[in-house]
């Protein structure tokens, strides 16, 4: 099993400096630390963090992670990518084409067991396989199932249904991603200027691939991807606190 973190989010404004938003503190742990926590139930050979030059120029973000996971690997990017495929793909010799991987955004928390989430992935069976909830916002991409509940069609930022998904993408072999994300890349298909990790999944639907979702319950999904989501989960939290 092999684990890498997107950490190309946006930055926000802290007593004067402009921190990611993955080194926000709740509950006296980090973001980040709290998603490194949630995956290493899966026990995962590797960590791999994709992190933005200027985070580690700025904020040492290298040497936080080296701390948590002290032999992790740490990817570089250099500038903007065209999206999330191509910013996984900067790891790409450090992919194993046989070994299982999952792609994690840094700001989507799940509350979920990531170990129920993979057990039901092998059980299945997967090549490749997302976690969904419901919504039709245009922000998200969307899975459309068929009478099976097998993915059959992706799509980005166009509500073919209402399983949205959430940035967590198994595929039980790193070659499928590598392969898939390289198809994407090669047909030139970008959407508002970007390739998107949803993409690769219609790749491997076309090559008879088998894809599937697991679902989880709307409250057990946080987007922390803006100021306006994280202080929504904070004052959820809050809310939590003061019921007990």
């Amino acid at each position: 099993m092999q684990i890498i973190f997107l950490m190309g989010g946006q930055n926000f404004e802290k007593n004067g400096e402009d921190y990611p938003l993955y080194l926000t503190e709740i509950n006296e742990k980090l973001i980040i630390e709290k998603q490194i926590d949630y995956c290493k139930g899966l026990n995962p050979r590797k960590f791999l963090f994709c992190i933005k030059d200027e985070d580690i120029k700025n904020f040492q973000v290298d040497s936080v992670i080296k701390q948590l996971v002290p032999d992790s690997e740490i990817i570089v990017i250099n500038g903007q990518t065209k999206g999330a495929v191509c910013t996984a793909l900067l790891g790409v010799e450090h992919i194993d084409n046989d070994e299982e991987l999952i792609l994690l955004a840094v700001d989507d928390f799940i509350e979920v067991s990531s170990e129920n989430i993979l057990q039901f992935f092998r059980s299945n069976n997967t090549d490749a396989g997302v976690v969904s909830f419901n919504s039709v916002h245009p922000r998200y991409s969307f899975a459309k199932l068929d009478d099976d509940n097998a993915v059959i069609e992706v799509s980005e930022k166009k509500p073919i249904s209402k399983n949205a998904l959430v940035s967590f993408y198994y595929y039980k072999k790193g070659s499928d991603f590598v392969e898939s994300a390289k198809n994407v890349i090669r047909k030139d298909n970008l959407i508002n200027g970007s390739f998107y990790l949803s993409q690769t999944l219609n790749e491997m639907i076309l090559k008879q691939k088998k894809v599937s979702l697991y679902k989880i319950t709307n409250e057990k999904f946080h987007p922390l991807k803006t100021e306006m989501q994280l202080a929504q989960y904070l004052t959820e939290l809050m809310d939590v606190k003061e019921s007990k």
